[in-house]
């Protein structure tokens, strides 16, 4: 048998080398391949979700005919102390973007800050439409031209009732250089505002602590101020991982990036109260409508702030929306994510009254986050007080009010008693170190 050459043990013995850096090679271009195709996919989403410099733009141009006016107009369109930051929005006719205000001062710090914008008539393509946003009030028309037509959109918004203080909250907030009189431009640029529905429960529900204090505005573009922590649990992921990654591996990540479970109890605690301020208050009831975990957030002292005020209803403007709805069940009459409505067997026509209230909907998204982690001497007296605030319906329970403040007072009040025992723990621990 004859010997084999060394240079074809040689070649024979670098073959499977080749093939491996071949098969690297063609790894590294479908990474490649992907990561281009994801930056495309992510800057045409860019293009068509931020467009803050249109916003300056048209803003800017109709401040400088006097059109419109505002508190922070010479920081947006004069000074260019307002910087735009990361773009957040995720819809186009909704614009949303962190970003920070310029101190003037030697001793001021920066402000960060939350811009929004609603582009929806902006967006339209008839120039009536576009323009429609400052058709009121009209030249020529009074103070007392101008606070009729308030009171008349805040009836039809909130029902009928005793608006006197809303109204001169507004006129308060339109009046931005405090000399008693309101112009035509700054009237103008409030009833822009109004149309906004975020901004209108911002100004129903300025007196709250738990809504963001409004920093200022110009034209229809409002700024206020940034809650350190933008969602109540969970983290942001990469945009391929998130894509990736299932749902249920999620949800348990989200659970693991969550404060202390004191911080998390001083959270639920702020969400119950924001519950009650709006459950029949002074200028009627409100509704969360697209309740999730990125509607409210928290500051770094873990005070709960609404950021999402899109998901707030009233409940005049819910009935008015379903009231011609015709119905055969409850399914029928849904509005958004999370109000359901009970259909009137009798009429088939839906009616304003809640399937689950406001207060089963918060439960839903404090259950896991609360649980988990919680003291084993109270797990299961949270538990069962959960379990009864998930069971509300108003379908099954004749007085469905009267049992929803009983349970929302029972948890609120379970919470609160474990948070002041915790302090008090660590108030006594911090004095027998001192002694």
């Amino acid at each position: 048998m004859t010997a084999r050459s060394p240079l074809w043990n040689r070649s024979f013995m670098y073959q499977p080398r080749t093939q491996f850096k071949v098969k690297h090679i063609l790894l590294i271009w479908s990474f490649i391949f992907v990561c281009s195709w994801m930056g495309y996919l992510k800057y045409s989403n860019y293009v068509d979700l931020c467009r803050e410099y249109t916003i300056t733009t048209v803003i800017c141009d109709r401040y400088r005919k006097g059109i419109i006016t505002g508190s922070l107009c010479e920081e947006l369109c004069e000074t260019h102390t307002i910087v735009f930051g990361r773009c957040l929005s995720h819809l186009p006719s909704q614009q949303v973007y962190s970003g920070y205000i310029k101190p003037t001062a030697p001793k001021q710090k920066i402000k960060n800050v939350i811009i929004k914008f609603n582009m929806e008539k902006l967006m339209s393509t008839d120039p009536m439409v576009r323009e429609s946003l400052y058709s009121k009030p009209e030249k020529g028309s009074s103070m007392d031209d101008f606070r009729v037509i308030l009171n008349a959109y805040l009836e039809r918004k909130l029902g009928d009732g005793d608006h006197t203080d809303l109204m001169t909250r507004i006129v308060g907030v339109t009046d931005i250089n405090y000399d008693g009189k309101v112009t035509l431009a700054e009237a103008k640029t409030m009833w822009a505002l109004l149309q906004n529905s975020e901004f209108f429960m911002m100004m129903v529900l300025r007196e709250s602590d738990h809504i963001p204090k409004l920093e200022g505005f110009c034209g229809d573009m409002f700024v206020v101020e940034e809650a350190m922590v933008d969602r109540v649990y969970g983290v942001e992921l990469p945009g391929v991982i998130n894509m990736l990654l299932p749902n249920s591996y999620k949800q348990t990540m989200d659970q693991w990036f969550t404060p202390t479970w004191p911080q998390k109890a001083h959270i639920a605690v702020g969400m119950l109260e924001f519950v009650e301020e709006i459950f029949h208050g002074p200028n009627g009831n409100f509704y969360m409508c697209d309740l999730t975990e990125h509607s409210v957030g928290f500051t770094d002292k873990h005070e709960v702030k609404v950021i999402n005020f899109a998901n707030l209803v009233p409940e005049t403007t819910l009935a008015q929306i379903l009231r011609e709805r015709h119905c055969t069940a409850n399914t029928d009459c849904s509005y958004a994510e999370n109000c359901n409505t009970v259909c009137d067997s009798h009429t088939q026509q839906c009616t304003g009254q809640l399937v689950h209230p406001n207060l089963q909907k918060v439960c839903v998204l404090l259950h896991t986050f609360l649980l988990r982690g919680a003291p084993s001497d109270i797990k299961q007296e949270i538990e069962e007080e959960l379990q009864k605030c998930l069971s509300l319906d108003a379908t099954a329970d004749i007085d469905i009010q009267l049992t929803h403040s009983l349970v929302l007072n029972s948890l609120k009040s379970t919470l609160w008693k474990k948070i002041s025992n915790e302090k008090f723990d660590n108030s006594n621990n911090h004095n027998k170190k001192n002694r």
